[in-house]
């Protein structure tokens, strides 16, 4: 009969009640290395000994321990490595999150070090048959019973899901927006927000779903800037396209405090959610504009030619003036064409 979650938790929780003396070695070195209050810890040699305390040594030969600095959705995770000859599973490892345990409290590097290992130990001892439990995680009856037990004995808080909600969300700076009924919908009002460029697409679970009843195509609204690596492999036309979008941030819309919105009063806010998709601001009105300003210049609106460039919240922050205008460039403060405003930035201003 194969062995259970709950089969190798009891085991481990029997060694607990008359350890051996290299659990009570691993034991003092434990609370030796966490009496010096240092705000980090040596994950791997805790790790050895948390394997001979609580694991029954079957961690070691099977298991590496690595910071993970791409790790940016949970604090770790239990990844398992098949042998490319024989497609079995054979290694693991567990994967602590750099970005998001560095400033946290030691105590939240420990509590997840114990939770991937209480995970590799699952699948070592059940023949990498760990029970994904009730809500498909791995997090079943056996998991919660030597979660609980390795807890009371050691006074630490291992629970199943961490809550760095806010650390994971400062990571998520690839967002896009539907522009379809799902825009107008709680709770996430079409925002998909991710941490990796990675568009939504037929890869996502719940694609099939929002095409069905909703059908609205997801534009890309905000992304995190480019590093110099990436600036320097842009090509000329990806460039000239960034110094135009830098051009229009200049360009922005002064609005008299009485301007209405068409069709009702301005737009409030909404906190974005700490979820994968999260809730945006409300809806896309727009907004007229009483006077444009170039470079914190002036100029007569009876000019202009709207155009409006609507962002998330709905408000226009952009109009194209008519080609015969001046702009001052904002580096040199000549006065330039509006329309080939990009050339001049490209040529005399290379990023």
């Amino acid at each position: 009969m194969p062995v259970t979650d709950e089969d190798a938790a009891l085991e481990a929780i029997t060694t607990l009640e008359t350890p051996s003396p290299a659990q009570q070695k691993a034991l003092q070195s434990v609370k030796d290395t966490l009496s010096n209050d240092e705000p980090f810890v040596d994950i791997h040699e805790l790790f050895g000994y948390y394997d001979v305390l609580y694991f029954r040594g079957l961690l070691a030969p099977r298991v590496e321990v690595l910071w993970s600095p791409r790790l940016t959705l949970c604090a770790g995770i239990c990844e398992l490595s098949k042998d490319p000859t024989s497609g079995k599973f054979t290694r693991i490892r567990l994967k602590m999150s750099t970005p998001l345990l560095q400033y946290r409290p030691r105590s939240d590097t420990i509590n997840t070090l114990l939770h991937e290992a209480i995970h590799a130990y699952f699948f070592i001892t059940t023949s990498w048959k760990h029970s994904r439990g009730d809500d498909g995680t791995g997090h079943g009856v056996g998991f919660q019973l030597l979660a609980d037990a390795i807890s009371n004995h050691g006074n630490y808080e291992i629970t199943i899901y961490h809550t760095f909600h806010d650390e994971v969300d400062s990571y998520r700076t690839h967002v896009w927006q539907c522009d379809g009924p799902c825009r107008q919908q709680p709770p996430f009002f079409g925002v998909v927000k991710r941490s990796m460029n990675r568009a939504p697409g037929k890869g996502d679970y719940w694609w099939a779903k929002h095409e069905a009843e909703c059908g609205g195509t997801y534009t890309k609204i905000q992304e995190p800037e480019l590093t110099k690596k990436q600036r320097d492999a842009l090509s000329k036309k990806e460039r000239a396209g960034r110094q135009k979008n830098k051009l229009d941030s200049w360009v922005k819309v002064q609005d008299k405090p009485t301007a209405q919105l068409e069709g009702g009063t301005s737009d409030q806010p909404i906190d974005l959610d700490n979820e994968d998709q999260a809730s945006s601001r409300g809806q896309g009105t727009k907004r007229r504009a009483e006077t444009l300003v170039v470079d914190d210049v002036a100029i007569d609106p009876g000019r202009k030619r709207p155009k409006a460039d609507s962002r998330d919240n709905g408000e226009v922050d952009v109009l194209i003036v008519d080609e015969n205008i001046l702009v001052e460039c904002p580096i040199c403060s000549m006065q330039v064409a509006e329309s080939t405003i990009n050339e001049h930035l490209d040529v005399l201003h290379p990023p």
